[in-house]
């Protein structure tokens, strides 16, 4: 069984990858001043209320990260990342943390989870990686919410296969981190949903993420595929990542069919993979659910060891010069 993400430094760094430089016991003990108090009384599930007096804990710490990095998670999020799945224990201590001011909440319907995203308060005790305080908060709810959260349920199924089976996630990036200083920098049109590096044995590879979550028009999408297609076969790189694979996330699997016409038209097999949400949800991100044009289902693993059409491979990829772990650093530039 995965164990939760807080028992250990280690388990922090598999949500963020090896990048993060910030102290969380240095925070915790900064926090201490600001925690409000709470009541153990039946309350609004958006209405905060000071009372008892209520430590915080280097879970609420790392908690706070998470939020300050994926921007919006729902009860049952933060349950799987740190609380190994139970909601009760995850909503009643978001509770503790939206009553000290760390956290907003917001209610969409009764049915549905909460969505949780962090407060000023929280963001106030938290460090940069250069060493000074605060981070982003969200002045709202996302105009596309569903789209983030999906984005974010992705990652989690991910960080926890990699977790399962010995990998390492190196690095993450996010769309709204790269549309900021990094699109700026590279001026790349193209920004996917997600860029990150996974490692295997010492070795690494390069993944772009799309996830279609029904809030774009099928030809917006099949676009963005052709604009892969022709960063793949011309051999250039995105945001200064060479020799990536794309991995697509749908919400319904009819699709797949469809999309997987156009990687066979833009001769990207072997370069590009697709998954429904569910699937991935249910298995998990290492489990051999992702698919190409051979309709089979390989794990993350066994899809990077196809990328060069190494022996035994069923696809012949595209050349584009030597190797990500060769080229390039491991390190994403910033």
């Amino acid at each position: 069984m995965v164990r939760s993400f807080l028992s250990s430094r280690k388990n922090h760094q598999m949500l963020y990858g090896q990048e993060s430089h910030r102290d969380v016991n240095a925070a915790a003990t900064t926090a201490q001043a600001l925690l409000a108090n709470a009541v153990r009384r039946r309350q609004a599930r958006t209405l905060r209320h000071e009372g008892r007096h209520s430590r915080l804990t280097e879970r609420d710490i790392w908690l706070l990260e998470v939020l300050a990095r994926m921007r919006f998670l729902t009860t049952r999020q933060v349950a799987k990342l740190a609380f190994r799945g139970s909601r009760w224990a995850a909503q009643k201590r978001l509770r503790k943390l939206l009553d000290a001011g760390m956290v907003r909440v917001w209610v969409r319907d009764l049915a549905k989870d909460n969505v949780y995203a962090l407060a000023r308060r929280g963001a106030g005790i938290l460090t940069n990686s250069d060493g000074q305080h605060g981070a982003t908060v969200p002045r709202g709810l996302d105009g596309n919410l569903d789209h983030v959260l999906a984005i974010n349920q992705v990652r989690i199924s991910i960080a926890l296969g990699l977790d399962a089976a010995g990998g390492e996630l190196v690095w993450w990036r996010s769309d709204w981190e790269l549309r900021g200083r990094l699109k700026r920098r590279f001026r790349s049109s193209l920004v996917p949903d997600a860029l990150f590096m996974v490692r295997w044995d010492g070795t690494d590879q390069a993944f772009a993420l799309e996830v279609d979550n029904q809030s774009r028009s099928p030809r917006t999408f099949l676009g963005k595929l052709v604009a892969y297609a022709s960063l793949i076969l011309r051999g250039r790189d995105l945001y200064g990542v060479a020799d990536f694979l794309a991995l697509v996330v749908v919400s319904d699997g009819r699709w797949i069919e469809r999309y997987l016409e156009a990687v066979e038209q833009t001769r990207m097999g072997g370069r590009v993979w697709f998954v429904t949400l569910e699937a991935l949800g249910d298995a998990g991100g290492e489990a051999p659910v992702w698919r190409t044009l051979d309709r089979e289902g390989y794990s993350l693993r066994m899809v990077a060891s196809l990328l060069y059409g190494r022996e035994g491979s069923k696809f012949k990829t595209p050349s584009v010069g030597g190797t990500y772990a060769t080229t390039q650093s491991t390190e994403i530039p910033v």
